[in-house]
């Protein structure tokens, strides 16, 4: 037997992890970003219903440093809408928070944001998940195509807004809760009721250090 030709017949050949890692099936990962000022149950609803009709691993949260177009120029501090996010998900593990934005600070656009985390994670295939109204302006946004090629495009289908996109988008039809985050701190600042409009928990975190009392909207 020629020792030579029995040892290559024995060898096992071990591909790259590279390679293995590439193989294996990725995570789809939502990313559901905003100001989140505050959090409320139609945001929360929505992201459930995106996360179970199209078989997300899990969604992520992702709150601005700096509120994009001034329409949020008093909005509270990102540490404490951070925090009411946390308060709101507590305890449903399909629902986290992604704090890029927070951490770099400053105002930066979204491809860039998405650009270091889909670099960070190439374990995971992610999904930008906008309202309709916020599909149609993509086209306007600061690398607009190179944002499309790095993430899936998911729309929440709005009342009243067309379908209507520049790029390939997964559309979603969800029970649309008719609430806004601008609403609710104009009922925190009147002194109304909030129940039912953001959790609990989130409206005694609201209660307990004061938050949106006598703020401009």
């Amino acid at each position: 037997m020629n020792l030579l030709t029995s040892f290559s017949s024995l060898t096992t050949f071990v591909e790259p992890k590279a390679v293995l890692a590439s193989r294996k099936e990725k995570h789809r990962i939502g990313i559901f970003g905003g100001t989140f000022n505050p959090i409320h149950n139609g945001q929360l609803i929505a992201a459930e219903q995106v996360c179970n009709q199209l078989g997300l691993d899990k969604i992520y949260f992702m709150p601005d440093a700096v509120p994009f177009g001034g329409t949020h120029e008093n909005a509270v501090e990102p540490s404490e809408r951070a925090e009411m996010i946390r308060l709101a998900i507590r305890g449903n593990s399909k629902l986290d928070i992604e704090l890029t934005p927070i951490h770099d600070g400053g105002q930066q656009s979204t491809y860039h944001v998405l650009k270091k985390i889909v670099s960070e994670h190439p374990e995971n295939d992610y999904y930008l998940i906008l309202g309709a109204h916020l599909v149609r302006q993509v086209a306007a946004w600061d690398n607009a195509v190179s944002l499309t090629k790095l993430v899936h495009l998911v729309a929440i289908e709005e009342p009243g807004v067309a379908h209507a996109s520049d790029f390939d988008a997964i559309w979603v039809h969800v029970n649309w809760l008719s609430i806004s985050s601008s609403d609710i701190r104009s009922h925190l600042r009147t002194h109304q009721s909030v129940r039912y409009l953001i959790p609990d928990v989130v409206a005694a975190y609201i209660a307990e250090y004061g938050l949106y009392q006598g703020r401009f909207l």
